[in-house]
């Protein structure tokens, strides 16, 4: 269960405009919102195969959010909403919160979306740093980008805790999985009986998770009509050499990669072939190169069957229409008894919804700091003084922060952070936690305490001196939002910005390599545009 925890509410005067982030490029704001990006913080666990397959679990069952409660001074809503089930026309009005999401499903469609990473690849497995975000602000180990939009320049409590916390992070992302599936009938075709167990009929919900767009229709005719390699079903190898997709070309390189897929196909290809624990963020980890679940069978579309690809001429994806029938001409069948074509229910069975309490302990957070300051530019480089302020969890676990600064030119980040960042929200770890400074050689410490420097942006000050506030306040778990009034000072100006170059927007692509953990701190998915990366509206 998860426990109730008794929140510092802070008042925030209505007038007080908040802001975290200046304009960024207008690629960014476009796909993120007017300010641009959040820069959040979160713990990369180090048992992360074991303790992120804990969460989906949970997640999926609805056993980690019960009810919705207080943070910040808001009201969230993580709760599970449950699912509808039936065929059409007779298809449920009312969801169910005792059905389950099959959890097989999102374990891959974590994997398929970051690799189970629910930090930047920058970050060692056990360590603490920026979590993990798309160039279209997908966050963490879902790439949740429904509700993560910046257009207040201040994270929402529920933002906050989303990009903070992966317990919190996979419980949004299964909320909008289901969501996905309860749009059939109405915005959704249905696989099957619109059986919740069954992994066949969850096809149109996992295509939805990622956009129901043409990209991600079998038929397309930008992909390669032999990516099965010889196999039945049309699936993703991920990158499993004994998948029958997995055609070497020589050195261990697939004729067919990450990108040939279908959305589709590559979350149900790593169902079937698991990927192997990486080592690439830790070399001491002890299961590297061992899968991270067992195979699960399952039945792609069975497009041997006049009535099943009928339901998948591209025709009548061009003709149909969601707003008025939820594209009914595409449901088909998942059943075909007489050929022993029948659907697959998930492996793992539930587990004891007690055991959710292990995802969010009982932190409590110490924010020390001053309560007034006075800053100034030193020189016509634009250094600031600064401030520090210091987050300690007294308590265990996971505690989740966030700041709210009531003028561009105040911001906030960890001490050696570039200007570029301007810190939106973070986490302290309870002392009874080992993590990770530096994965090799391998250097540790026992909990984890935010340090955050409180600085001037001369690029948003005018000359003279200003007033502004910054406030720090804790979201998940118990203690005392702290304050800083502050006075910023500048006698310099700084040189104009250069213009911009305008950012090219991220075409679809195919190619042979699967991105790796080391390629960007941000995700590695390809993708058409227009589709959103992670979650899609």
């Amino acid at each position: 269960m998860v426990r109730s925890l008794a929140f510092a509410v802070v008042g925030v005067a209505a007038a007080i405009a908040v802001w975290s982030h200046v304009l960024r490029d207008s690629d960014s704001a476009a796909a993120c919102g007017t300010f641009g990006p959040y820069d959040f913080d979160t713990f990369e666990s180090g048992d992360s195969v074991d303790y992120y397959t804990h969460v989906i679990r949970m997640a999926s069952q609805g056993a980690l959010v019960h009810e919705p409660f207080e943070a910040g001074g808001e009201v969230i809503d993580l709760t599970y909403q449950g699912l509808l089930s039936g065929p059409r026309g007779d298809r449920t009005t009312t969801p169910d919160p005792s059905l389950r999401v099959p959890p097989s499903i999102y374990m891959a469609i974590a994997w398929v979306e970051a690799n189970w990473a629910n930090a930047s690849h920058s970050v060692p497995w056990g360590g603490v740093g920026p979590t993990l975000r798309s160039f279209d602000c997908g966050y963490g180990v879902g790439q949740v980008t429904t509700g993560m939009r910046n257009d207040a320049g201040v994270p929402t409590a529920k933002q906050a805790l989303v990009g903070t916390n992966i317990g919190f992070n996979v419980a949004e992302g299964m909320r909008i999985l289901a969501d996905k599936w309860n749009q059939a009938p109405g915005l959704r075709p249905i696989a099957g009986n619109g059986d919740t167990e069954a992994l066949e009929d969850w096809y149109y919900a996992i295509w939805s998770y990622n956009g129901f767009a043409f990209v991600n229709h079998p038929f397309n005719p930008n992909r390669d009509p032999l990516r099965n390699g010889g196999g039945i079903d049309m699936i993703y190898h991920c990158y499993d050499e004994s998948a029958p997709s997995y055609v070497d070309i020589g050195g261990s390189i697939p004729l067919y990669g990450y990108g040939d897929y279908t959305y589709p196909e590559r979350v149900y290809g790593c169902m079937r072939f698991p990927p192997s624990v990486s080592a690439l963020r830790d070399p001491e980890r002890h299961d590297a190169g061992l899968p991270m679940w067992s195979p699960v069978e399952f039945n792609m579309p069975f497009f041997h069957r006049s009535e099943v690809a009928a339901s998948f001429d591209p025709v009548v994806w061009e003709t149909c229409d969601i707003f008025i029938d939820g594209c009914a001409p595409m449901d088909f069948p998942t059943s075909f008894e007489d050929v022993e074509v029948v659907p697959h229910n998930d492996p793992l069975p539930p587990l004891d919804s007690v055991e959710a309490a292990s995802v969010f302990g009982q932190p409590a957070l110490l924010i020390e700091g001053p309560s007034s300051a006075d800053l100034e530019i030193l020189d016509d480089t634009g250094k600031s003084e600064s401030v520090r302020v210091t987050v300690t969890n007294t308590g265990s676990w996971i505690g989740s922060y966030r700041i709210l600064s009531s003028a561009p030119w105040l911001v906030a980040r960890h001490p050696g952070q570039p200007s570029s960042v301007s810190l939106d929200a973070g986490i302290a770890i309870g002392a009874e936690t080992e993590i990770v400074v530096i994965a090799e050689p391998r250097t540790t410490r026992q909990g984890y305490v935010a340090e955050i420097d409180v600085s001037l942006d001369w690029r948003q000050m005018g000359l003279g001196t200003q007033s502004g506030t910054i406030t720090v306040q804790p979201l998940w778990g118990t203690g005392q939002a702290l304050t800083i009034n502050v006075d910023g000072t500048t006698e310099y100006e700084p040189p104009p910005e250069p213009t911009p170059t305008p950012t090219p927007i991220p075409t679809a692509t195919t190619t042979s390599v699967q991105p790796t953990a080391t390629a960007t701190p941000e995700k590695f998915e390809l993708h058409a545009p227009g589709i959103a990366t992670g979650d899609s509206d």
